[in-house]
């Protein structure tokens, strides 16, 4: 999926009157927070009474043919921010001067060259007590209280009539979860979904340390609404979302720091989240090489092993000479041999800044 705006850049730049430059930033940190118990257990409904419906999309090989490169219109508005909140009201957010540089700078094909970092799989994966793909290598996460676990958790979202579908999230601020566009809005059932809730550090369903969180506003691309031609793939680049909470978890659980995966390198990809064919509620992690070669402009391929349910996942690194843990993006889909995942180039980077509290 190469893009070739160089014309479309060029106009991009008069019409903006904003000059190319280096984004202000290629990372954000996390924080380990202090573990304390936020929250009340109260206000907990009984999950085990929901009705859990599968919102990972699935890639056939002629879906997967049918991926869309976008056009320079889709480009020029795809990211465009469409804002839903609480209170019910709608809006559309554009992008700032930051992430109109990005766009700007990933269509001239200007990228910056960095040395990749030393990477490995997440030492504390050992402690622990895709589709699946080969051996199942998961594990499950037994003390989802140690940090960076407690800044994963289950996203539940009300598609209606008693319906709940389920994803992954991760805290990336005290107020701010990463996750999947398809996980907060279903063009098939209609857009947007009811309602929203995070449970984070989940250990089994009805076992929730910091109980319930929820949602204040919800951001996606405007692009995976209006590119949409009735089938997944012509919205894969757009597949992304960030939902503010109503009350900051993140200033006791913590939270991941996130980075700019461009150009792409090879890593060891760590994702922990809630797959749907494990017991309900529990978390597992998955970690695999990444291969670069297998990167486009937007999207990466693994072997690390998902089902629906992982869908939102962050996928990360981890540098065992900083001890840091840094998101490269998030896992959004599944083929018969081989899951995919957004990167988060300079764009994608540039978006979630922009609406992270």
């Amino acid at each position: 999926m190469t893009l070739k705006y160089a014309s479309f850049a060029a106009a991009f730049v008069c019409a903006s009157g904003i000059a190319l430059s280096a984004a202000s930033a290629q990372s954000r940190a996390g924080s380990e927070g202090n573990g304390e118990m936020p929250r009340s257990l109260e206000e907990m409904p009984d999950l085990s009474k929901r009705k859990l419906v599968d919102m990972t999309p699935k890639l056939d090989d002629a879906e997967q043919r049918s991926v869309r490169e976008p056009t320079e219109e889709e480009l020029q508005k795809g990211f465009t921010t469409v804002v839903r909140s609480r209170n019910g009201s709608e809006k559309s957010v554009e992008p700032n001067e930051a992430l109109r540089t990005t766009i700007i700078r990933q269509l001239k094909g200007d990228k910056e060259t960095r040395a990749a970092p030393m990477t490995g799989a997440d030492p504390l994966f050992d402690e622990a007590s895709r589709t699946v793909i080969g051996e199942d290598n998961r594990v499950r996460i037994t003390d989802t209280t140690k940090y960076p676990f407690r800044t994963f958790g289950q996203l539940h979202a009300n598609k209606g009539n008693g319906n709940w579908g389920l994803c992954s999230a991760t805290l990336i601020s005290s107020r701010t979860l990463i996750t999947a566009a398809h996980c907060v809005y279903d063009h098939e059932a209609g857009g947007w979904l009811e309602d929203y809730e995070f449970y984070p550090a989940l250990n089994g369903q009805g076992r929730a340390p910091y109980g319930r969180y929820n949602w204040r506003d919800v951001f996606i691309p405007s692009g995976f609404i209006s590119n949409w031609q009735g089938y997944y793939g012509s919205v894969v680049p757009w597949d992304i979302a960030v939902v503010v909470l109503d009350q900051p978890a993140g200033s006791n659980l913590g939270w991941m720091g996130y980075s700019v995966y461009d150009p792409a390198y090879e890593f060891d990809a760590n994702i922990v989240g809630y797959p749907g064919d494990k017991p309900d509620g529990t978390m597992w992690r998955a970690s695999c090489k990444v291969d670069p070669s297998l990167a486009n402009e937007t999207n990466m391929q693994y072997d690390c092993d998902t089902w629906p349910g992982s869908s939102g996942s962050s996928v990360y690194d981890y540098n065992p000479d900083t001890k840091e843990r840094t998101i490269n993006g998030v896992n959004i889909a599944s083929r018969p041999d081989t899951n995919i995942g957004i990167r988060l180039t300079w764009t994608y980077f540039e978006w979630v800044q922009q609406h992270a509290e």
